[in-house]
């Protein structure tokens, strides 16, 4: 396993999908300690995969029986709700809601099922518009012919293929109750994708890399898309179209001749062009299966150009080895190892586009900073420039995973950034300065202050940094942290180190001990690393550079891992009070936006190079932060500390001030709990 390998962690809503129990119990299993978070970002906590797997573990075998309760019985299995797919006041979210609970206490469950309860839904919306009168249990009147049938309703009976009517009136008459509920017309809603998502299984969605689009997101795209596009007679696809939740925020004045969609999903493209035809009143069958294609994007036999390609591409698809070889023949983004289906999904689109043409995706944040995504990078580089970005945070239902809005220009001219709108974590600015950007990451989450002020740190004329310059080692795997840990201290055992341990300069007394015994971890560093003489640790889950001096041999779980500087002439706890200090911080934060302190972020990080009598004056306040007991003086030695360090980079007032209020209101990891 590569030193870089990411470990997964678990947002609290994810762990609480992975372990089937709601977020309130969840949030209840944390205050009685029967959940332990890995680390807590302000108010988010996140959770380690071994330890989230574990109580999983627990759960299933009946070791834990928290789950067994008549309350808690629902979440064991079954159908979830993705409640922000629509508006939150809509008024259909109450009633899908209510069917997804029934369907939840059915006996039997199947896809005729699902789609009976689609078609029920679908009914209601076409006969809306050629009635001002609720009526429910249409599929039945429908199926016996007792319902005059709607404009629209080949559209239904594509829907309900292959089921026979004698199929579907069985399900229709075996829960009738899930049939009686009235379904409302709303323009902008896609209530037939959130009925359909909702009664899906959620780890159907995983393996196609599905996870759909919260309405606000979509309209945020839209919204910053068709402010700065004219959208009259222009051709507009997404090509990955689910139930056509971003075609429903198309402009108002958008035509349907100019709206195109694609998606692999039948069930989704025809739920799609019911959609269609509510929104534009458009019922013409060869209309409506022209301009919405049931199929794989990277293998449409005949292909045209668009003016605006729109939508929020698979994430994680699961390709087969035999799709994988066919993609690694046509796409630059399909030569590594794993392939990443947005990536391919950009680069297509990319070849779709007419000259000056626009993409706007919603994206995984990775995909600016990853390396598995240079590839997709390079091409953005070549031939676009970026016309908004947004940073959305976790914008998905039980996903941990940070989005953005991308979007872009075709203008087959290298890269400029000059105009782009940023926006994302309190903030928005206009960049009115030319960046220097390469593919290794794009960060554009500052402004052209910070910007200057990140140059500047970056070009220090007497500077090094940590290439070359140390080693690294990861802190140790055992694969089984219940079976090697212990809170007893024994005659045999040792103190083990986590990165909740670590804080800047010093680290807090371990409460877990463990016998060193090499052979029977998982993965484990060469002995001499955890031996060391001194040696710094660091938290490897963070979004701050968080560095512990050691010179105690102490051992290390992988959450706190290890470098051993080797710079000629700066002494190692020099090098820590640079990397604890807030410039460094400034650019870690603004060059990676990252919660996991890599390597290679580390050895990026500029280290100015110090004169002796500078180092001493440094060290001997280290020393001093490293024997205080008392917060206050913690805090003026190191705001002493910092403030000699950033002259030390040749930063003005106001340059150190920038950083300063960059940093305002983030956690200092300064003092123990």
């Amino acid at each position: 396993m590569p030193y870089e390998e990411e470990k997964t962690l678990f947002s609290l809503s994810e762990a609480c999908k992975e372990l089937s129990i709601s977020l309130a119990t969840g949030r209840n299993w944390i205050k009685l300690g029967k959940m332990l978070p890995a680390y807590r970002q302000n108010r988010t906590f996140y959770f380690g995969r071994e330890e989230v797997e574990a109580l999983k573990r627990q759960l299933q075998d009946g070791k834990n029986q928290a789950l067994k309760s008549r309350r808690n019985k629902k979440y064991i299995s079954g159908n979830s709700m993705y409640q922000s797919y629509i508006s939150e006041n809509s008024i259909n979210l109450p009633i899908v809601q209510a069917v997804v609970n029934g369907v939840r206490e059915c006996a039997k469950k199947g896809e005729e099922l699902s789609r009976a309860l689609l078609a029920e839904c679908a009914l209601q919306l076409l006969w809306s518009q050629s009635t001002d009168k609720e009526t429910s249990q249409c599929l039945k009147r429908f199926l016996k012919q007792e319902l005059p049938r709607p404009i629209g309703a080949f559209l239904v009976e594509e829907l309900l293929c292959p089921y026979s009517c004698a199929e579907l009136l069985k399900w229709v008459e075996a829960y009738p109750e899930l049939f009686d509920f009235f379904y409302t017309y709303e323009e902008g809603e896609d209530v037939l994708g959130l009925l359909y998502l909702s009664l899906k299984e959620l780890e159907n969605r995983k393996a196609t890399g599905a996870y759909y689009t919260p309405t606000a997101v979509v309209k945020s795209l839209c919204s910053h898309l068709f402010l700065k596009n004219e959208i009259k007679e222009k051709d507009i696809l997404d090509p990955c179209c689910g139930t056509g939740n971003f075609l429903l925020q198309l402009p108002p004045d958008t035509r349907p001749e100019q709206v195109y969609g694609i998606d692999i999903d039948p069930v989704s493209i025809k739920l799609a062009r019911i959609n269609y035809a509510l929104k534009y009143q458009v019922f013409e069958k060869e209309l409506l299966y022209h301009h919405f294609i049931e199929g794989d994007y990277f293998s449409l036999s005949q292909r045209k150009c668009y003016d605006v390609i729109i939508g929020n591409p698979p994430w994680g698809y699961d390709f087969s080895e035999e799709e994988k070889q066919r993609l690694r023949k046509k796409y630059r983004t399909a030569q590594g190892a794993g392939i990443e289906s947005y990536d391919i999904f950009v680069e297509q689109a990319l070849a779709d586009l007419k000259p000056k043409g626009c993409l706007a995706f919603v994206l995984p944040e990775a995909f600016l900073n990853v390396k598995t995504h240079t590839a997709a990078r390079e091409l953005l580089l070549r031939d676009t420039s970026f016309q908004y970005l947004e940073y959305l945070g976790d914008a998905f239902d039980g996903v941990q995973c940070p989005s953005i809005i991308l979007q872009i220009i075709l203008t087959g001219m290298p890269f400029c950034s000059i105009g782009m709108t940023v926006k994302g974590k309190g903030q928005e600015h206009t960049i009115l300065k030319e960046r220097k950007v390469n593919s290794s990451c794009l960060s554009f989450l500052m402004t052209d202050e910070e910007y200057s002020v990140l140059e500047k740190l970056s070009h220090s004329s007497d500077k090094v940094t940590l290439a070359g310059n140390s080693k690294f080692a990861l802190g140790i795997v055992t694969g089984n942290n219940k079976e090697y840990l212990s809170s007893r201290k024994t005659a045999e055992n040792e103190p083990v180190l986590k990165g909740s341990d670590l804080y800047k300069f010093r680290y807090q007394p371990s409460k877990q001990y463990m016998i060193w015994n090499p052979d029977s971890f998982q993965q484990v560093a060469p002995a001499k690393f955890y031996r060391a003489k001194e040696k710094l640790l660091y938290r490897f889950i963070c979004n701050q550079l968080v560095f512990s001096y050691d010179n105690t041999q102490t051992l290390s779980l992988n959450s706190a891992n290890i470098v051993i500087p080797e710079i000629e002439g700066l002494s190692m706890k020099y090098i820590m009070a640079v990397l604890n200090a807030r410039p460094a911080q400034f650019y870690f934060k603004k060059q990676f936006q990252s919660v996991k302190v890599l390597r290679s972020h580390i050895e990026q990080i500029p280290i100015p190079k110090a004169k002796k009598e500078a180092q001493e004056s440094i060290l001997e306040m280290v020393d001093a932060l490293l024997a205080a007991s008392d917060a206050a003086m913690i805090r003026i030695y190191y705001e002493r500390l910092d403030g000699i360090i950033a002259q030390l980079y040749g930063l003005s007032e106001e340059e150190y001030r920038i950083i300063k209020a960059s940093m305002e209101e983030e956690n200092l990891f300064l003092y123990f709990p």
